[in-house]
C-alpha cells in the first residue's frame, strides 16, 4: 500500500498535475491546491487500481485527472469506514466522507466523459502535517475518531457554526465535523440524513432547525426515539434542537 502519484491545482473542478512530492498542511490539507482549507474535506484520495478501470473502458485518463490530490496504489479505500486513521508518509490523516454528491458535470466528466471520484473517492483531515512523496507507503493504524456533523441552512452556519461547532466538540471530541445545508425551497433532509446514516455512518448528527420547518421530514426518517428530541438509526444518533439554549438544557 503506497502512494502512486500526487496532484495539486490552482483551481476547483479541473485536472489536476502531478507533482513527485508535496507538504501536507496539519488541519488544512495539500500545500498550494485549491481544495485544501479548514473544512472536512481537506484532501482526497482514489485507487489506482479506479482509474484503471475507466482506462479499460476506453478513457484517456491517468492519475491526477479525477481532481484526486494523492492516487493510491494497493489498498481498497471504499473498505475503510469514515473515522479510520491513515499513516501517510510521516503524515497521518482521518477518514471524513466517503465518495460525494456532484450536483454538476464538472470539467473533468466533460474531459473524461465520466468521473470516478463521486462514486470512488474519499476524502481526509489532516492530523499530522509533513512532506509526502510518490512511493511513500500507507499504512492503517487501527485508530478510529469519532465523528460528528451538523445539518441547516446557510444562515444557520452563518450565524451559529462556529458556536454549534464548539459545543459539539466539547461534547464528543470528533476529529472533524462536516456541515451539512438544506435547501431553502426543495426540502432536501431525507436526503442529507441517508447519506449521513447509510453511507458515512457518522456517529452524532444535529439538525439545527430555527425555523421548526424541517422537524416533519426528520421525523418521516423511521428512526427509534432515544430521548426529547434525540433519535437513533443505526449507529448515528440524531439531535434535533431549534434554539442555541434549548442545545445547551439538552446537554
Amino acid at each position: 500500500m503506497k502512494i502512486h502519484a500526487i496532484s495539486i491545482s490552482p483551481r476547483k473542478g479541473m485536472r489536476k498535475t502531478n507533482v513527485d512530492s508535496a507538504s501536507l498542511l496539519e488541519n488544512f490539507g495539500l500545500e498550494n491546491d485549491a481544495h485544501a482549507g479548514k473544512w472536512h474535506r481537506q484532501v482526497s484520495l482514489l485507487a489506482q487500481e479506479s482509474i484503471d478501470t475507466m482506462r479499460d473502458k476506453g478513457l484517456d485518463v491517468v492519475a491526477g485527472n479525477f481532481a484526486e490530490n494523492i492516487t493510491t496504489i494497493g489498498i481498497d479505500l471504499l473498505s475503510l469506514p469514515v473515522g479510520t486513521h491513515l499513516e501517510v508518509g510521516a503524515t497521518e490523516l482521518v477518514i471524513s466522507q466517503i465518495g460525494k454528491v456532484c450536483h454538476h458535470k464538472c470539467a473533468i466528466f466533460h474531459q473524461a466523459g465520466d468521473c470516478v471520484m463521486p462514486r470512488e473517492g474519499i476524502f481526509g483531515v489532516i492530523l499530522r502535517g509533513g512532506k509526502i512523496a510518490v512511493g511513500d507507503p500507507i499504512r492503517i493504524t487501527g485508530g478510529h475518531s469519532p465523528s460528528a456533523g451538523i445539518i441547516g441552512t446557510a444562515a444557520v452556519e452563518e450565524e451559529f457554526g462556529e458556536a454549534l461547532k464548539e459545543k459539539l466538540m466539547s461534547l464528543w471530541s470528533p476529529a472533524f465535523i462536516r456541515f451539512d445545508r438544506l435547501n431553502d425551497k426543495e426540502d432536501n433532509l431525507q436526503e442529507i440524513l441517508k447519506d449521513t446514516i447509510e453511507l458515512q455512518r457518522i456517529d452524532h448528527v444535529l439538525i439545527f432547525d430555527p425555523s421548526g420547518r424541517h422537524q416533519p421530514a426528520m421525523l418521516d426518517l423511521g428512526a427509534e426515539e432515544a430521548g426529547a428530541g434525540c433519535y437513533r438509526k443505526e449507529k448515528t444518533t440524531i439531535h434535533y434542537c431549534r434554539m442555541l439554549d434549548e442545545l445547551e438544557r439538552k446537554f
